[in-house]
Parts: C-alpha cells; structure tokens; sequence
C-alpha cells in the first residue's frame, strides 16, 4: 500500500494516518457512486456523522518489482441531518 504525493496532503489535512487507512480498509464497504476503472476501488466506513472515503487503485512498482495498491484518494463528508417533520 503506497500513498501518492496528493493523498500525502490529504492524510495531513485530515489528520489522519496509513493505520486509519488501513482500518477503512479493513472494516469498510463497497461505496462506488460512479463507475470506476478495473482495478480501481472505493471503499467507504461510517463513523457517526463522518463518512472516511478511500480511493484504491492497482498498479505495478518497476523498482520493487512487483504489483502494489495506490492509494489515490482520501476524503471525509458529513452525513446530512435528516429533516424533521
């Protein structure tokens, strides 16, 4: 699991660590809005009123040999109250 330049942003502007990545991964569901590209995954976990939103894409790495996940995009939304009657 690697992270690209952008998600390296991403992870400090929400403050968030490759462990919490790790656990969204882990414990998250199939959350695609749109259809993405093979290999490509988005993958969402729920906690409260915050949605942790994890974009995953399969890649090959020439110096390690070997094929490796990117993460390519991380993103939390808040949940809209419901509306009341």
């Amino acid at each position: 699991m690697i992270p690209s330049r952008s998600v390296a942003t991403e992870l400090y502007n929400y403050g968030l660590r490759l462990y919490d990545i790790l656990e969204v991964l882990e414990h998250g569901y199939y959350c695609a809005k749109s259809k993405r590209t093979k290999g490509t995954f988005e993958i969402c976990l729920d906690h409260k009123r915050k949605t942790t939103r994890v974009v995953i894409a399969r890649a090959y790495n020439y110096s390690l040999d070997s094929e490796v996940w990117v993460i390519t995009h991380v993103g939390i939304t808040t949940k809209p109250k419901r509306v009341r009657k």
